[in-house]
């Protein structure tokens, strides 16, 4: 079991981004900052056609998007518990870069295929051990 935010977690999540359906145009570079009092954790996933095809601890060169989420919400949107769009309307995710984007992203979180990559995720992760 991988610790969350770490090296395996990160191949864990390039495995099973990898096998999402093929979805024309939606490709972005994606920031996440999760904040937890004074500490902040980046990572980042690239999305080419719907597919996750990079991710990586740490900042990415130029995202499209950047998002702010406490550690909490984040951890909740990860184990399937907090609807990521639910987050977003709720004001619970601060936005930087292209929104119309992130928009036409949103549909995917909903996804059958994406509960299921969440589901199968979280159960190979540690969220209480971080990197």
């Amino acid at each position: 079991m991988a610790n969350w935010l770490s090296s395996g977690w990160v191949a864990d999540t390039l495995e099973l981004g990898a096998a999402m359906p093929r979805r024309e145009g939606a490709t972005a570079l994606l920031q996440y900052y999760l904040t937890h009092e004074d500490t902040e954790y980046a990572y980042y996933w690239s999305i080419t056609d719907g597919q996750l095809t990079g991710a990586g601890i740490g900042e990415a060169e130029e995202p499209d998007v950047e998002l702010t989420i406490s550690l909490e919400d984040a951890r909740a949107m990860q184990q399937g518990s907090l609807d990521a769009t639910a987050a977003f309307m709720d004001g619970r995710i601060s936005v930087t870069g292209d929104l119309e984007l992130l928009l036409q992203l949103l549909p995917i979180t909903s996804s059958d295929e994406y509960v299921a990559l969440e589901r199968t995720l979280a159960s190979r992760t540690d969220f209480h051990a971080i990197g």
